[in-house]
């Protein structure tokens, strides 16, 4: 098994929610692409721990689509998923001088 994992537990609340986004790693253009495949939000610890042991033994039988090179199976806690969100937000429209409004 190919992979890498971080043991995060001893540093997590119980009440802690879970994001998992599952993405494809693809060559375009001699580009390197993620794409987002699936996301499962709002898992309590046990239901993520859960899921990703499942998407783990899926994701190592899957076969890759042309040009993808790898399977990426990300866990963030809530708060950490909406701050990436918010950085990966601010990066694209950096140096722009309009608004820009998001639906709540």
């Amino acid at each position: 098994m190919v992979g890498q994992t971080n043991l995060f537990d001893d540093v997590l609340k119980p009440e802690e929610r879970f994001v998992i986004v599952v993405q494809s790693l693809e060559n375009l253009h001699d580009q390197l692409i993620k794409r987002t495949l699936r996301e499962y939000s709002s898992l309590k610890h046990d239901q993520m721990e859960n899921l990703y042991e499942h998407l783990k033994s899926l994701f190592l039988e899957e076969p890759f689509a042309e040009n993808q090179s790898a399977f990426a199976i990300t866990v963030y806690t809530n708060l950490d998923y909406a701050a990436d969100q918010v950085y990966a937000h601010v990066k694209r429209h950096r140096g722009k001088n309009e608004w820009t409004h998001t639906a709540k």
